[in-house]
């Protein structure tokens, strides 16, 4: 009897590790030197591209490992670089990115859904201080332990106050800003 229940004992705790390792789940998380969060703004029609150095992306899958269900991205709007020293000093500022008071922008989403192409990902930024809804496409290609999330997105820089005062008006710089990412992820098991 005692053999009977210890059998029973290993081969339960052998189907529940096997479980464990079926259903994904496992947090996935951005490898920063194969990583990409660039962007684009446009200054009387021509276009000023840049980038951000310092960010971090995490997903999560559902329990088949095969669906992004929940995606977080980090950024540190003080590393934004558009290859141009007296540009990045003022990005910085208060009209800008306010890196003293915001030194992170950060977008979740807990609903992530197929789409005709790809998925996309539903959920909120939070960036100067400013929480707007915001909607945006992802390619999710997973291969074994590593995985590219990708896409572009349309933003608007005045919804989120970035370039304020005297940047304010649509005018000259526009108020459309174009973001690009390409984010290679590893399993985080």
């Amino acid at each position: 009897m005692k053999c009977a229940a210890a059998t029973t004992w290993l081969v339960l705790t052998m189907l529940a590790g096997l479980q464990t390792v079926l259903a994904d789940g496992a947090q996935w998380r951005s490898t920063a030197a194969t990583s990409e969060l660039a962007f684009s703004a446009w200054w009387e029609g021509t276009e000023l591209p840049g980038r951000f150095a310092d960010f971090t992306a995490r997903v999560q899958l559902d329990e088949t490992g095969t669906d992004p269900i929940a995606l977080t991205v980090e950024v540190k709007v003080g590393s934004a670089d558009m290859n141009d020293r007296e540009i990045n000093a003022e990005l910085v500022e208060p009209d800008w990115f306010n890196v003293a008071s915001f030194p992170l922008a950060v977008f979740t989403s807990n609903q992530i859904r197929r789409g005709e192409s790809g998925y996309l990902a539903r959920g909120t930024l939070r960036l100067k201080g400013i929480e707007r809804p915001l909607e945006i496409p992802l390619d999710w290609r997973r291969d074994g332990d590593s995985a590219t999330l990708a896409g572009t997105a349309t933003l608007s820089r005045q919804d989120w106050q970035v370039g304020a005062g005297e940047w304010a008006s649509n005018a000259s710089l526009s108020d459309r800003v174009e973001l690009r990412y390409r984010v290679v992820l590893t399993s985080g098991r």
